[in-house]
């Protein structure tokens, strides 16, 4: 699969977006999702949100996979490992240092 299912990706306009992050990061609380997190990346002025398959950490800081094909990253691709952080607003990013 070179691309994402078309039923697996949401757009949102950038008012709502963090409204629909929180929205479906809301399914880390799933038992069946404890092995996830769900991050959010930045790319110039847009965000992706992507699941990430933990391999090392918690669903608060750590690494893992990238379990999604990206839609807007173009430096991104599935299976790609990253590393992030929860912030105190409970937003999980991308950490690039």
């Amino acid at each position: 699969m070179s691309k994402e299912e078309a039923n697996n990706v949401v757009y949102t306009c950038s008012e709502h977006s963090k409204e629909m992050y929180f929205k479906v990061k809301e399914f880390e609380k799933k038992p069946e999702a404890k092995d996830f997190v769900y991050v959010r990346f930045v790319d110039d002025d847009q965000f992706e949100s992507m699941w990430v398959k933990i391999l090392q950490g918690t669903q608060q800081q750590g690494y893992g996979e990238l379990n999604n094909i990206p839609v807007k990253l173009v430096d991104r691709t599935l299976g790609d490992t990253i590393s992030y952080k929860t912030d105190k607003e409970g937003v999980t990013w991308e950490n690039k240092s």
